[in-house]
């Protein structure tokens, strides 16, 4: 009789994580990896007729560096606000976090290229005013010369990569896929 409380939240909590899209991300209010995941079931085999994305906050490190972490938060939350209102205009998509600066985002393949250029475009607007306006100006934030090599780092925006159709890789490896291709995308923006 001691435990019958205890039992009974534990079968209800059970119940509850079956279904991973009703725990989202403190942060963001998206769902999490287990919803990505369990979404990508059912998307994967329609790659296609559906694409998926992996989204990053691109450069966000150098501002923390710079700047602080004082805007954090208010930052993860405007980039995923950004997605999410975005992707609400298109039927079937969905936005999820897979880490606190990145996202995954899918939908329709005739709709993904339009959702991720609007998302791009206003996060890219709403993150200069985090800036002071020299760095705006300027377009840089950090640079310096290594082995009489120079090297700038941007102002923070969504970099993405996707698959349309064929995947080249099996479905438990595509989101690690994408995320490593984001990883050279940004390593490539250096100048």
């Amino acid at each position: 009789m001691k435990y019958n409380a205890a039992r009974k939240y534990i079968k209800d909590l059970q119940k509850k994580q079956q279904d991973p899209f009703g725990w989202p991300d403190y942060l963001t209010g998206l769902p999490g990896k287990s919803a990505i995941l369990k979404k990508l079931e059912t998307v994967y085999p329609k790659i296609g007729a559906f694409a998926v994305t992996y989204v990053r906050i691109s450069n966000i490190y150098p501002y923390l560096i710079k700047y602080g972490y004082d805007k954090h938060a208010e930052l993860i939350s405007w980039a995923a606000a950004i997605l999410r209102s975005s992707s609400d205009k298109y039927r079937d998509s969905f936005v999820g976090t897979m880490s606190t600066h990145d996202f995954v985002v899918m939908a329709k393949a005739k709709d993904i290229d339009a959702l991720i250029s609007e998302a791009s475009g206003l996060f890219k607007e709403k993150a200069k005013s985090y800036y002071t306006a020299e760095d705006r100006k300027n377009g840089i934030i950090l640079s310096f010369k290594l082995d009489n090599k120079k090297f700038c780092v941007g102002l923070m925006e969504f970099i993405s990569c996707g698959v349309k159709e064929n995947p080249p890789v099996p479905r438990p490896r595509l989101v690690p896929y994408l995320a490593q291709s984001c990883s050279q995308i940004e390593n490539d923006t250096l100048c």
